[in-house]
């Protein structure tokens, strides 16, 4: 990849090149890969949506809005939707930044995908205090608390959010598999396992044409030998199903490195197809350096990444498409986590596919030739 395509303002608004590719940067030595003639959106149209996450546009560039706008047709938000800076306070909710998001995603025809309802993490002790009466926090009023929660936030995006996370990651780390192996931390103790089922059924309520998902980390280790994190999903997906739960698909988050067992992924994608559930790959990335899939610290491996790290991190995003894009028919949305390395939460690891200054890395060009149906050749 080492020619460049001619240039055109359709290549510019693509790639919204604004500095010379590895500029002091850590990043590489190399050239710039080739441009790209069409954004990531337009070359899976028809196939999936291709989305991004960011709080925006709050303090977005504009070369940044315009690098979303040409390549990502739905956005996550990364935080400012999740329970504890959405709702900090019990009567107190932030509508800013969720409302600009959502509007500016409205004027430029983007989808959003609302994340996330129920989470073990980011959520206002106020939930679990005790009562008016001074009395321990009941089930009853942690039951009434969340409900409230779920539908404030989702009647308030009611037809205006394509879907939702509504629980995230509720599956402990560790484990054989032989049991669903939920947290024993916030809602799951003080609720009860059917706090999944329950959060469901408020948010169907609150929007009945919203798509809902189940969203975890590291749910398609295992799968092939139907072991481990992703044996108790397929245990916890079968519950919810058998209890009558208004859910719609998985989110498998998909934070991946260079080694990342690419047949657990394609297994885990068909064994949650085999319930009947659509998939989404919620929060892509794939490091270029360190072996970290979803835990702190995100910043290891920080310091010059080489071309060979940098190509090989292509050949795994182009494995992961061609099998994403061989299962379209059950992948619903790919959504990077982030929209270049300044921005994602690994950026010391340099796990997207722009680079800092939104320049485009080996990667990108290789999920293109995915598209295409190019062959994208390894290294040996």
């Amino acid at each position: 990849m080492t020619s460049r395509l001619a240039a055109s303002g359709l290549i510019a608004c693509a790639i919204l090149a604004t500095t010379v590719y590895g500029q002091n940067n850590g990043d590489t030595k190399s050239a710039p890969s080739p441009a790209a003639s069409v954004g990531l959106k337009d070359a899976y149209a028809g196939r999936f949506l291709v989305g991004c996450a960011g709080d925006l546009p709050g303090r977005y560039s504009d070369a940044e809005l315009a690098n979303i706008k040409a390549n990502y047709n739905i956005v996550t938000p990364e935080n400012c939707m999740k329970p504890g800076p959405i709702h900090p306070a019990e009567g107190t909710y932030n509508w800013t930044t969720p409302d600009a998001l959502v509007q500016w995603c409205q004027g430029n025809n983007i989808k959003v995908w609302g994340h996330t309802l129920v989470w073990h993490t980011q959520t206002g002790r106020w939930f679990f205090e005790p009562g008016a009466d001074g009395q321990p926090v009941t089930r009853e009023l942690a039951m009434e608390r969340l409900k409230k929660h779920i539908m404030t936030v989702v009647g308030r995006c009611r037809g205006r959010v394509l879907g939702w996370d509504v629980v995230n990651e509720a599956i402990a780390d560790g484990g054989t598999g032989a049991t669903e192996n939920l947290r024993t931390s916030s809602w799951y103790k003080v609720i009860g396992p059917d706090v999944l089922t329950l959060a469901f059924k408020w948010a169907h309520e609150a929007d009945p044409s919203a798509q809902l998902y189940y969203n975890d980390y590291n749910i398609e280790q295992g799968a092939v030998q139907n072991k481990g994190k992703h044996a108790s999903s397929m245990l916890l997906l079968k519950r919810l199903l058998q209890e009558g739960t208004p859910i719609n698909g998985v989110g498998i988050q998909g934070h991946w490195h260079l080694d990342t067992n690419i047949a657990d992924v394609e297994k885990a994608i068909t064994d949650y197809e085999s319930l009947g559930l659509k998939v989404s790959i919620s929060e892509l990335d794939v490091t270029a350096t360190g072996t970290n899939t979803g835990a702190f610290p995100t910043r290891s491996g920080s310091g010059t990444v080489s071309p060979e790290a940098f190509q090989k991190q292509a050949e795994v995003y182009a494995k992961l498409f061609d099998v994403f894009k061989r299962h379209s028919r059950t992948i619903s949305r790919v959504t990077f986590w982030g929209i270049s390395d300044r921005r994602s939460w690994r950026a010391g690891q340099r796990p997207l596919v722009f680079d800092a200054q939104l320049q485009p890395k080996p990667a990108l060009q290789a999920i293109l030739d995915v598209a295409s149906g190019k062959k994208v050749p390894t290294q040996p």
